[in-house]
């Protein structure tokens, strides 16, 4: 009997997919820095086109994901996922060629597009292949590969853009994605799960982890948004320092504390998630200086971190294999929809009532998070059963 792979042997069948996942978003992390000059400097266009410009994508996104997630889990895995990256590296060539606002906006939903598909599939690919007993460690690490390449991309935008113009921009956003195609084709294609029926657009299985989910991702939308202004209005300088910080420690929780969602169970781990989100916040809320602000950031990191990979099990462990890739691209939507609607009532709040309320109001919807984890785990409890991945 072969002994389990350990270290970077048990790691090598996935790289493919991280690679590929890192390179399409070292694309999109490229335009976040570049584009708001791009539509000012190049194409004469005002605060609002850049506006509509950064959101275009986010909208297709979130209305991208549950159909991939359907699709997937009909023409495989690795198809979708090499469509997603072709559509990257189109959007790339198409930013190099949009002389107006509302073909640069156009160019953005179809890098949402292949954004939405490139993700939804290879999570649903990663799914299948990781062991169940490290299924948690394994999301987790994929959502790291995004994260990374997002953050990294927009730092190589900026310096391109200063060193070389935006062509040298566009450049790296067909080249990143097309390499990416290069090593999701390297990697052997996985065998079809037959499907027993045509999966739903809108999982039942995703619905509570997917709400539940949204109302935790809304302090992220506060905490990007508006900690500086939150900071500055109370004298204190350098408060994007509790921005940072949540960075630090959401990476670092996914690297170091990964496993936890396999080894004490997803509900229980959500829980704490949940609960370390809402000290966080609550930190914000009475930060008197910037050191209770950067404790509150990285409370947030530490616990915002592992939800979505605790939530993301307890989806799977609901669904047939089958539709796996509909009920992830449906719960991943809730996290996109979450930060939007995340920001818009932080700045309804900010504008009515001021900056600490709105980490008040945050917290109330991060507290109301954790109610759905404990109506999921509920019915578990009642019959006996560990909350431990089955």
């Amino acid at each position: 009997m072969n002994a389990p792979q350990t270290g970077l042997a048990f790691y090598r069948p996935f790289m493919p997919i991280f690679l590929g996942l890192f390179l399409c978003h070292l694309g999109i992390g490229a335009t976040l820095s570049v584009l708001p000059f791009y539509v000012k400097d190049a194409l004469g266009g005002s605060d609002v086109d850049v506006g509509t410009v950064i959101a275009a994508i986010a909208v297709a996104v979130v209305l991208t994901r549950p159909v991939a997630g359907r699709l997937s889990d009909r023409i495989g895995h690795q198809t979708l996922m090499l469509l997603g990256a072709l559509l990257c590296v189109l959007a790339g060539a198409g930013y190099a060629m949009a002389q107006r606002v509302d073909v640069l906006t156009a160019v953005r939903v179809l890098h949402g597009m292949g954004e939405g598909c490139a993700f939804t599939a290879g999570a649903t690919w990663l799914v299948g292949l990781a062991p169940t007993a490290r299924r948690g460690k394994i999301i987790g690490l994929y959502g790291v590969s995004m994260w990374s390449g997002v953050t990294l991309g927009a730092l190589a935008g900026a310096a391109l853009m200063q060193a070389a113009g935006f062509s040298a921009v566009w450049m790296l956003c067909v080249a990143a994605p097309l390499a990416g195609f290069a090593f999701v084709m390297a990697k052997p294609a996985p065998p079809k799960v037959p499907a027993a029926a045509k999966s739903a657009l809108f999982p039942r299985s995703a619905c509570l982890p997917g709400v539940t989910l949204a109302l935790g991702s809304m302090g992220y939308a506060a905490l990007a948004s508006f900690v500086s202004l939150y900071m500055a209005a109370k004298g204190i300088d350098n408060g994007i320092l509790a921005f940072n910080v949540f960075g630090f420690a959401y990476v670092g929780s996914r690297l170091f504390l990964g496993h936890w969602p396999d080894q004490f169970g997803p509900y229980r781990v959500a829980l704490w998630a949940a609960l370390g989100e809402a000290v966080g916040l609550l930190l914000l809320a009475i930060a008197p200086n910037l050191m209770v602000a950067v404790l509150g950031g990285l409370a947030m990191g530490l616990g915002l971190s592992l939800f979505y990979p605790s939530l993301a099990l307890i989806v799977i462990q609901k669904t047939e294999p089958a539709h796996h890739g509909a009920a992830l691209g449906m719960f991943t939507s809730f996290w996109d929809l979450g930060i939007a609607a995340g920001g818009v009532v932080a700045g309804f709040v900010a504008a009515r009532f001021g900056y600490a309320e709105i980490y008040g109001v945050m917290l109330a919807a991060t507290l109301a998070s954790t109610v759905g984890v404990m109506l999921l785990w509920m019915p578990l409890r009642a019959r006996g059963r560990p909350s431990l991945p089955s």
